[in-house]
């Protein structure tokens, strides 16, 4: 409340510019996390997957960024999934604690996930090392999946990052 006038003045609301920002503000530690760009290669366009959009409306996506082409990831890390959008954007699509596998070896609901099999078997043709991950949806962000969206710094080839690159900044929420 002002002394001057007795009028109760609203505190400001903490500016959110950074993904680190935003999950400082939730109570979490950026360092440490990483966020990933989910976008479909090339090599595993098919009739069915003609688009990320494919890709998503098929529930494939949480299947797709667990299958890296190396141990790109390190066991035990918290990762922040996204998927790409237009104009260096990404939105967010899972919260999840990820155990890499050894390599080589699936997680069976890959294996039998007849629907998306055409992206297992075109991800192990182009792969110079398979590596897959178990993952675990994690609490604290569910509000935000499917309306987060940050921008992602260029050059977009970069599609894993840490959670705290100053380079992701919060488009909308």
């Amino acid at each position: 409340m002002s002394a001057v006038s007795g009028i109760a003045i609203a505190s400001p609301k903490p500016v959110v510019s950074t993904l680190a920002d935003l999950l400082a503000a939730r109570g979490f530690s950026a360092t440490g996390m990483v966020a990933i760009r989910n976008t479909l290669h090339t090599d595993d366009v098919s009739n069915d997957f003609r688009t990320l959009a494919d890709v998503i409306e098929a529930n494939a996506l949480p299947m797709l960024d667990r299958m890296q082409d190396g141990p790109r990831i390190a066991h035990d890390t918290l990762v922040l999934s996204f998927a790409a959008l237009d104009n260096a954007r990404a939105r967010l699509t899972g919260f999840r604690r990820f155990l890499m596998r050894r390599e080589g070896i699936v997680p069976t609901d890959i294996v039998y996930d007849y629907d998306a099999a055409h992206l297992l078997h075109a991800f192990i043709a182009r792969a110079q090392t398979p590596v897959f991950y178990d993952a675990f949806d994690e609490d604290g962000l569910d509000d935000l999946i499917g309306k987060l969206v940050v921008h992602w710094p260029l050059p977009l080839e970069r599609d894993i990052l840490r959670a705290d690159d100053t380079g992701l900044t919060v488009a909308a929420s």
